[in-house]
């Protein structure tokens, strides 16, 4: 009977397959830049993971996620940091008026940018590497945290598949 906890369990594993399922056939991921270099485990056949399940990654220069960062306006940036400061135990060197405040601003003007380019581009999933952040100050740590738990997968040194994965179990 449907009533029954054992039915309803199996019917509650079904249902987040099928939401994964289709999570999966429609996810578009980008990765900024390529793979880090000499890492071929961050590689692998992205036109038969398209025929397959369905899933598109598209690469972008990091140049083309700079370009919206620097366009982030200084008002966001100052919410945000109040956000970071209302939500985190800030270290007292990136609190405002400290000495590594503009650490904190900038991983505001990234988490930023790179939302918008996330959302006009309709990615659930994105990719970096250390070894590309031409035009950006730092990594996207806090960023990627943080948009990690509003749902979007992401993978490490450009690895598409893991950033798919993530994306897919939440």
């Amino acid at each position: 009977h449907w009533e029954a906890p054992e039915v309803r369990a199996r019917l509650a594993d079904w249902a987040a397959v099928a939401v994964g399922w289709a999570e999966l056939r429609s996810l578009k991921v980008v990765r900024f830049g390529g793979n880090m270099r000499n890492v071929a485990v961050t590689e692998g056949d992205k036109v038969e993971a398209e025929q397959v399940f369905g899933l598109s990654v598209n690469t972008h220069g990091i140049g083309d996620l700079v370009d919206v960062i620097r366009e982030v306006p200084n008002g966001d940036i100052d919410a945000l940091c109040a956000t970071y400061a209302a939500d985190y135990e800030l270290a007292p060197e990136l609190a405002k008026g400290a000495g590594r405040h503009d650490s904190l601003r900038e991983a505001a003007r990234i988490e930023l940018g790179l939302r918008r380019f996330l959302e006009a581009g309709g990615y659930g999933a994105f990719t970096d590497t250390f070894e590309d952040l031409h035009g950006m100050a730092q990594l996207p740590g806090l960023p990627a945290q943080r948009l990690m738990a509003d749902g979007y997968g992401f993978g490490a040194e450009g690895d598409w598949k893991h950033a798919a994965l993530v994306r897919v179990l939440k």
